[in-house]
């Protein structure tokens, strides 16, 4: 490890602790804790690097438990741990590291549910879901509760209850958008998943029938979207409009992507597209918020 330069290994940290997921992750914890309480104080930077720690930790757990597999993929073994940069027992301290950190700021806020909801995330993801991906095909369908969970905690991190229709229907809408993410990610690496002997749907279902299977669930995530503004959660008739349009032009182009041609030759753009489009929703509910409570 000494020959590893220090630059390298600080760069590798971030790639063992999945910063690239780490971020949006954040986003969504301050999504939830901006809806409740719309503005940018202690708490909320709390609640953003608590969570932004607490996905690095579990994403470094996650990497520790499947450096083997990595090792076997084209997509994962030049990561941290199979390329050999940092040593699996060194990553079990710096996931440690960024777990606890996360844990104590988020406990810092005064909310013990919050720190509790992402405890709960952690051993959701990396004592759950991770090992059910080496039984069942199907271990999305648990694993997209994951993506629900960070709004959760920064609501109530700001005071609410988990259990309050607003923040319920946001972490609905991210449970719902993980599954076209999930499937349009299988077209493209599902034979890894197969060479590296874990199962995976491709083994059951043809690329057509995955195509498919997308598509509804992301009909699914622009239902959901277009029935926001008839709740509490999304009142500005100005946003409101404008996420709907987006929300028909999404649709549109993901038919022309899914339908029209072969998805493979157009996964990328299929992929960029949905990625952004949940953005957009993050950034539609937060615009929501501050035209509501008059901030500029």
């Amino acid at each position: 490890m000494s020959s590893v330069p220090a630059s390298l290994y600080l760069r590798s940290i971030l790639k063992l602790g999945k910063f690239t997921i780490a971020l949006p992750v954040a986003l969504t914890g301050f999504l939830g804790y901006f809806l409740h309480t719309p503005l940018l104080d202690k708490d909320a930077i709390l609640v953003i690097f608590g969570v932004f720690l607490l996905s690095m930790g579990s994403g470094a757990i996650n990497q520790i438990q499947e450096r083997k597999t990595d090792a076997l993929m084209d997509r994962t073994r030049n990561r941290p741990i199979p390329a050999g940069i940092i040593h699996y027992k060194h990553a079990i301290i710096i996931s440690l590291a960024f777990s606890l950190s996360g844990l104590v700021l988020l406990l810092f806020t005064g909310e013990y549910m919050a720190a509790g909801i992402g405890l709960f995330t952690l051993f959701w993801y990396n004592g759950v879901y991770t090992p059910l991906k080496r039984i069942t095909a199907f271990a999305v369908f648990p694993g997209a509760l994951i993506g629900a969970l960070p709004p959760l905690i920064g609501w109530t991190a700001a005071g609410g209850s988990p259990l309050d229709l607003e923040i319920v229907l946001v972490a609905f809408l991210l449970f719902v958008g993980q599954m076209p993410h999930y499937w349009l990610l299988l077209l493209k690496i599902g034979s890894q998943f197969r060479d590296a002997g874990m199962p995976v749907i491709t083994n059951l279902l043809e690329p057509r029938q995955i195509r498919n299977l997308s598509f509804i669930w992301i009909a699914a995530t622009a239902v959901v979207v277009t029935m926001l503004p008839v709740t509490p959660i999304m009142e500005n008739r100005l946003v409101s409009a404008i996420l709907i349009l987006l929300t028909i032009v999404f649709m549109i182009r993901m038919f022309r992507l899914s339908f029209r041609g072969d998805l493979m030759q157009h996964w990328k753009k299929a992929f960029i597209t949905v990625n952004l489009f949940y953005l957009v929703i993050i950034l539609a509910l937060i615009a929501n918020k501050i035209l509501e409570m008059n901030i500029y």
